[in-house]
């Protein structure tokens, strides 16, 4: 009786194991967004909410299973968080914003459904142009998110949520959809 109990329990780790195992590995993805950048304005007119404008990222990642209850993932991202512009107190305000970036990922994988933050730093480059008077600023500074992945054997999907301190604007946030391949 007990071999038939440590044989069963056994095969009942052995998939666990293996699922777990198939998680480990590198990871490209994809993913579109909306930004919301908030600029200060002209002199005069305070901040811009330049709201609404697309990005994209291309992502590459580390994940592996650090316990049986946590995965650790490392992931370098290029963003752009594409083009915005505004009319405020009669002047044109456009801003670019785009950049690499690194960051760690802490992921509470629960089946095919992973609840995921991430901490990180984004070396930025910025375009700003208010009523013809132009800047351009870089900087590397730190970043924060949290996300949901649903994954499908290599496949999965993920939305996130991601806030960025850039000096060159008083806000920077994306929520953005991707889709990621694990090899």
């Amino acid at each position: 009786m007990k071999r038939v109990a440590s044989l069963a329990a056994l095969l009942g780790v052995l998939p666990v194991s293996y699922a777990r195992a198939a998680d480990d590995g590198v990871y490209i993805g994809v993913g579109l967004g909306q930004a919301s950048i908030q600029v200060s304005g002209p002199a005069g007119a305070g901040t811009v909410d330049l709201n609404s404008h697309k990005g994209y990222k291309a992502i590459l990642g580390y994940r592996m299973g650090a316990i049986p209850l946590v995965d650790l993932a490392a992931e370098a991202t290029y963003t752009s968080f594409g083009s915005a512009s505004q009319t405020s107190l009669g002047q044109n305000v456009e801003y670019k914003l785009h950049g690499p970036s690194v960051a760690g990922l802490l992921i509470f994988p629960l089946g095919p459904l992973d609840l995921y933050g991430k901490v990180g730093a984004l070396a930025w480059s910025s375009d700003k142009n208010i009523g013809g008077a132009s800047s351009t600023r870089t900087g590397t500074d730190a970043f924060y998110g949290a996300g949901v992945g649903f994954r499908v054997l290599k496949l999965g999907f993920r939305v996130e949520y991601e806030r960025y301190d850039v000096p060159s604007a008083d806000r920077v946030q994306m929520v953005s959809g991707s889709i990621v391949l694990q090899f």
